[in-house]
């Protein structure tokens, strides 16, 4: 995620510079044929030019809400990962109390297993969902920030969770083709454990399995946005939509400019430029929004968000030696 207030000049030229140029040499041309080769018949009534931008604008403002919406649900939902987690770990701490086959240290011990596998779960999760999908650009210029910029990689799955984890528990959960589902299954199954060991209630218990079921919903909702792409339909003719106005533009104002004397005509070409790089940014800006987990500049933080609640979790268990959060490198915070 982009964390300053403003986006600097370099950023802004790095994913939009070259279809200035582009647009600047293409209204030149179309320009100098008109004026000094002298072929008037190239300027087009502005009416119809007009009305397509217009249809382009409503096209790609669809596609900007659409985009919007995806990174958005995906932000909430780690915001709900944030205030479940917390309220998992309380009701762990508060729920379970000893009994007469474990006393107070032993429950004490299952209590940390049960947390630091949440701890596991969660950071699982944040490397599953930042695999790359065949659909994702494999050249993205915001990706390629991160990685040239940042300290951000994608980090192991099978060493991330052995930080949280007993070697041989971590193995066999690794083996699994969706690893952050069977360690909720592990959690369950724990908890059972415990009931049947008379240290939580059957109501108690229930409530802590409505949490997992919360867990598995927003695990599948992100897995919902990861696994299914944005239309390519809308993307793609989104994208031909703006480069269809560009081309036809320069046609349009040449017209238009010259009915205000010769030397308007010249201004064509930074009018041009200038409307056709508006409308490439917003195209560019929904389609760099789209996939909110493929280790971009336009992210969902969760390896800050995942930091922060093993930060709090880790304090509620009343330990003492915890990693600090994570700060925006270069004004990107992933």
């Amino acid at each position: 995620m982009y964390a300053a207030r403003n986006l600097t000049p370099g950023f802004i030229l790095r994913f939009a510079a070259k279809p200035v140029f582009v647009f600047a040499a293409y209204a030149t041309f179309v320009t100098c044929l008109y004026e000094l080769a002298g072929l008037r018949f190239l300027a087009l009534p502005f009416v119809p030019i007009s009305l397509l931008g217009t249809a382009v604008a409503f096209y790609v403002g669809f596609k900007n809400n659409s985009s919007y919406e995806r990174l958005w649900e995906a932000r909430k939902l780690w915001g709900a990962f944030v205030n479940d987690s917390r309220t998992f770990t309380v009701q762990l701490l508060d729920y379970l109390q000893p009994s007469g086959q474990l006393d107070a240290e032993a429950l004490k011990e299952h209590q940390r297993i049960l947390v630091y596998r949440h701890i596991a779960y969660i950071n699982c999760l944040r490397i599953q969902l930042r695999q790359r999908k065949v659909w994702e650009e494999k050249h993205d210029p915001f990706a390629a920030i991160v990685t040239e910029k940042t300290p951000f990689v994608n980090q192991n799955l099978l060493k991330e969770i052995k930080q949280f984890l007993h070697d041989d528990e971590a193995e066999w959960l690794y083996n699994k083709s969706n690893t952050a589902t069977h360690i909720l299954r592990k959690q369950s199954s724990h908890l059972r454990h415990l009931h049947e060991s008379g240290c939580v209630e059957t109501f108690k218990q229930v409530e802590l399995g409505r949490l997992i079921q919360a867990f598995y919903d927003h695990q599948g909702a992100c897995e919902r946005i990861k696994g299914y792409p944005f239309p390519r339909q809308y993307a793609f003719f989104s994208e031909v939509f703006v480069w269809l106005l560009a081309g036809v533009l320069p046609f349009g104002l040449v017209g238009e400019l010259s009915k205000l004397g010769e030397v308007y005509v010249w201004m064509t070409i930074p009018m041009s430029v200038l409307i056709s790089w508006v409308f490439l940014v917003m195209e560019v800006v929904g389609d760099r929004s789209e996939n909110p987990f493929e280790n971009s500049v336009n992210d969902v933080p969760m390896t800050a968000i995942c930091r922060n609640i093993e930060i709090d979790l880790r304090e509620m268990l009343g330990e003492k030696d915890i990693p600090g959060r994570i700060y925006p490198v270069r004004n990107i915070i992933m």
